[in-house]
């Protein structure tokens, strides 16, 4: 736990040397959600019958897509980014010399960014609240459950695309197709239901669309969890595998870099 105190530490001090920049990331969030509020009121009467199954207001279901899809974004890419950062400063070597432990180091690596989404999606859905998006309160230990095994999902990814930069130096469009493709086919902004047969297909084979199906029916709708239970069961499946792969990749690659001594190379 100390080593990921230090990392994530060392990250929040670089970062608050850009206080404005902080400060303007949290308030931008006002600018986006009061505008999407006027624009999912306004499109209520037609979205109304397509998400009944998950949301009764199109504004909570939207504001609910958003936020998930910007931690699971963070998840996927803040490894990757940090490896790439610490391979172009020479510290990564440094770090990996030290007695701290590989998770502690992957793990502090990413620590920093994920709570800062974490502070930006919580900011994101009080104002969704405030602006009348309705949540069941007393499901917020599952609902937090399920986000958690979305995340873990794309951090499985993520450990993945940090491989390749281990290797390659670039992880190329691996992240952007994903993140494009889980945007546009796993429900953020629209039901799955409502897409081509076979793209719908394509959008079964994405972590956020199970996370966020579930997430909606158990936040928006009050559903038991019995009720979700398969698009929790194949959820849980995909993270394993995810973050089994994803492991195993790194961990290959990490053998691999310092055998050829490329670690502080860029």
């Amino acid at each position: 736990m100390r080593e990921i105190r230090a990392l994530i530490r060392a990250a929040a001090l670089t970062a608050s040397s850009y206080r404005l920049g902080m400060v303007m990331s949290l308030v931008g969030l006002a600018t986006v959600v009061v505008p999407l509020y006027f624009i999912a009121t306004a499109l209520q009467p037609v979205m109304a019958e397509a998400i009944a199954a998950e949301s009764q207001q199109y504004f909570a279901f939207v504001v609910l897509g958003a936020m998930t899809f910007s931690l699971v974004s963070v998840s996927a890419t803040s490894l990757p980014s940090a490896i790439e950062n610490a391979i172009g400063r020479g510290t990564l070597e440094m770090m990996l010399g030290t007695p701290a432990r590989l998770p502690s180091i992957v793990v502090g690596l990413m620590g920093y960014g994920v709570l800062w989404a974490l502070l930006r999606a919580s900011i994101l859905m009080i104002v969704g609240i405030t602006l009348g998006a309705p949540l069941f309160g007393l499901a917020l230990l599952p609902a937090a459950g399920i986000l958690a095994l979305t995340m873990l999902a794309y951090a499985g990814v993520g450990l993945t695309l940090a491989a390749c930069i281990l290797v390659f130096r670039t992880a190329g469009p691996i992240a952007p197709i994903l993140l494009t493709g889980s945007m546009f086919l796993g429900g953020v902004y629209y039901p799955t239901r409502v897409i081509p047969s076979w793209l719908r297909d394509v959008g079964e084979s994405l972590p956020l669309t199970y996370g966020l199906r579930a997430l909606r029916q158990v936040l928006l709708r009050d559903a038991a969890l019995p009720t979700v239970a398969w698009d929790v069961t194949v959820l849980l499946m995909m993270t394993m595998a995810l973050l089994i792969a994803g492991s195993v990749a790194f961990i290959l690659a990490l053998r691999r870099a310092r055998r050829a001594g490329t670690l502080s190379t860029y």
